[in-house]
């Protein structure tokens, strides 16, 4: 009885210590298991002290992805629930995001992303090159007859919003319908289980697929991909993803058949990406197929960054995407660098929330027009008032001035548009192009 009692007091010492000798304290450490970053140092945040010390203890003790795949796993096989923090249970055994199936009430929000995708839809068309938004659906969009009972899905916010773009003569394409059409044809666009916030690979290929369609209507030399140039397969999936959930799912899987150069290495370290949103990506596709396509600037969200990018890679010649969630509000200094053919903006319905597109950020969204459309006056400059910071893939000019004009422009082999910064006004562009024009700078304003 004592060894009994000297055990028991050992294994309830050790499950209280062991998760704290073991504590993470790694900085900017990612779970795997929800796949999200773990709070970080609490008395270097923001906000309740007290709230942010729990939640730091909470993220970072000892076995927590252990804990929460057995607990997970034992509510599944005893109670059949599902209480993964990344997803939930809906009927006959279909699985969907946590959070992705509440609904979003249309609001300021929403006007305020209309207002954004107006002013670069504007942007781009003064300089002449075509543009597309895209709204891509949430699996609750598409399966609604499998949610669970209980829970509140409305998409009455989508129309609202659809109306505003309406308003703004936004060229826009939502892939929820072509989702559903499938679904009455027996192809499924998202699986049953795997991977339950996103689309599938056959939902990322008809999207794509419409996407390009619709390109094409304003857009010349688009390549509308068939099923015929990939390799089309399927995988078996034995878990969720970021997850220790077991399944067992027979899912999609296409691949390209045609190999992709990247200049992702040239750009990357030089280019300015949010530092939660880093995804980028700059491919070329040197087949004779899309030899005359336009170049392709695509701000896009998880939906294309995780099955989308071989059939943009497959349409264009030369690809280029960001992640758009914060970054597309610094639309000018991507064009700039880039100097895009064609612009597509892609999101996928959950993402409108502040913590994907600033509120206050798209407020304050308001891209210069085309210097050509707009009274402008040369500037003289010189060394002393241009700062050129030059890296061997992009370069930075910086024009230091007390002047407060409304408008900037570069005069380069192309025009650039220069952005208000404190103290002057800034450009980045491509290191070679930069060396075209170099000893002939010339700047021009307007207070118009």
């Amino acid at each position: 009885m004592k060894l009994i009692r000297i055990f028991t007091m050992v294994l309830f010492a050790a499950i209280l210590v062991v998760p704290l000798v073991l504590f993470n304290t790694e900085p900017h450490s990612v779970s795997l298991i929800d796949n999200r970053e773990l709070t970080e140092n609490p008395f270097t945040l923001e906000g309740d002290l007290t709230a942010n010390v729990q939640s730091y203890i909470n993220d970072r003790i000892g076995l927590r992805d252990e804990m929460i795949a057995a607990y997970t796993i034992g509510n599944d096989k005893l109670f059949g629930k599902m209480v993964h923090p990344s997803y939930t249970y809906g009927k006959e055994g279909y699985v969907f995001g946590a959070g992705l199936t509440t609904a979003n009430n249309f609001g300021e929000f929403h006007i305020a992303f209309a207002d954004m995708v107006a002013e670069i839809q504007a942007y781009c068309d003064a300089r002449s090159v075509p543009f597309l938004f895209v709204f891509n659906p949430a699996k609750p969009a598409v399966y609604e007859e499998y949610i669970a009972d209980g829970v509140n899905y409305n998409r009455e916010w989508v129309t609202a919003f659809f109306a505003e773009l309406d308003k703004r003569n936004v060229r826009y394409v939502d892939n929820t319908q072509v989702m559903l059409e499938l679904k009455t044809k027996g192809i499924h666009c998202f699986n049953q289980k795997y991977d339950a916030n996103h689309w599938n690979d056959l939902g990322a290929f008809y999207g794509t697929q419409n996407i390009l369609k619709e390109l094409s209507k304003t857009a010349t030399g688009i390549h509308v991909n068939q099923l015929s140039e990939f390799i089309v397969e399927e995988t078996t999936q034995t878990s969720l993803m970021v997850s220790q959930f077991p399944i067992n799912e027979r899912v999609p899987a296409m691949s390209l058949k045609t190999p992709i150069d990247s200049l992702y290495q040239e750009y990357f370290h030089e280019l300015t990406l949010h530092p939660s949103y880093r995804t980028f990506g700059y491919h070329i596709n040197n087949s004779d197929a899309v030899k005359d396509t336009p170049k392709a600037l695509v701000f896009q969200g998880s939906y294309m960054n995780g099955y989308g990018n071989k059939y943009f890679d497959n349409a264009f010649h030369e690809y280029v995407y960001v992640h758009d969630y914060q970054n597309v509000m610094n639309f000018p200094y991507y064009f700039n660098i880039f100097r895009p053919e064609c612009v597509i903006f892609e999101v996928a319905e959950y993402t409108f929330q502040n913590g994907y597109f600033n509120y206050d950020k798209m407020k304050a969204v308001s891209l210069p027009p085309a210097m050509e459309n707009t009274a402008h006056t040369a500037v003289e400059v010189s060394a002393q008032t241009v700062t050129v910071t030059q890296g061997k893939t992009l370069t930075t000019l910086t024009w230091k001035t007390d002047a407060d004009p409304m408008y900037v422009w570069l005069q380069g082999d192309v025009i650039y548009d220069m952005t208000k910064v404190d103290g002057g006004y800034e450009v980045t562009v491509e290191t070679a192009r930069y060396h075209t024009f170099s000893d002939t700078l010339t700047l021009y304003v307007s207070d118009q």
